[in-house]
């Protein structure tokens, strides 16, 4: 899969020198560059994309590298990822932020191979985090079909109870737990409990 096509890397840096340098390493390779002078700029004007990175110096005047990255994962549940780059005196900072969360990080004078290897994994997860994204919306939509009676159940379900457990439990007679079964199944378009396991206990384990 070509990760650079309907791509976009958000590129901030204080510098106009480096943000040319960056765009034009990248855009031999079809990845649109949205170039900021300043994490302000981008934070106003940022709107989530399906394949995207954010490439921030690490020492800007007003909001720095690092706290930028703090600012996008306290906004989003799922932040797009973050390459920080920095100068040689920097380092131990960026390794830091990779601990909380940033993707990598390149050091300046920035090399145009090792750069765009980073640039293209970063793009790969954010690619590979946008389908999670619409696999959940969807299975969310699904379950919002589902009556209450239903979703009861299928919690308990997800709770790894039987039947016979789940109709003492609701005061239910077991056929009614089996027919609510079916039509959770039937509305979830799953065709087994492994399946409806594997892909709903994450949303209701929220």
């Amino acid at each position: 899969m070509n990760t650079a096509a309907f791509a976009t890397a958000y590129l901030i840096d204080d510098d106009s020198i480096t943000l040319e340098l960056m765009s034009g390493i990248i855009e031999p390779i079809g990845v649109q560059p949205l170039c900021f002078n300043s994490a302000e700029a981008f934070l106003q004007a940022y709107s989530p994309r399906p394949c995207e990175c954010v490439i921030s110096d690490m020492r800007m005047p007003g909001v720095s590298g690092l706290q930028l990255h703090k600012t996008l994962q306290a906004r989003y549940p799922v932040p797009p990822p973050l390459i920080i780059v920095t100068g040689y005196a920097e380092v131990s900072a960026a390794v830091e932020a990779m601990k909380q969360g940033a993707f990598d990080f390149v050091e300046k004078p920035i090399q145009g191979h090792q750069f765009l290897e980073k640039l293209q994994a970063a793009l790969a997860l954010s690619r590979e985090l946008h389908q999670q994204r619409l696999q959940l919306a969807a299975r969310e939509a699904r379950i919002a079909l589902l009556t209450p009676k239903e979703q009861e159940v299928l919690h308990e379900v997800l709770a790894g109870l039987s039947s016979k457990d789940i109709a003492a439990k609701l005061n239910l007679s077991v056929r009614t737990v089996e027919n609510h079964r079916a039509r959770i199944m039937e509305k979830l378009r799953v065709n087994s409990a492994m399946e409806l396991m594997r892909d709903f206990i994450v949303i209701f384990g929220r």
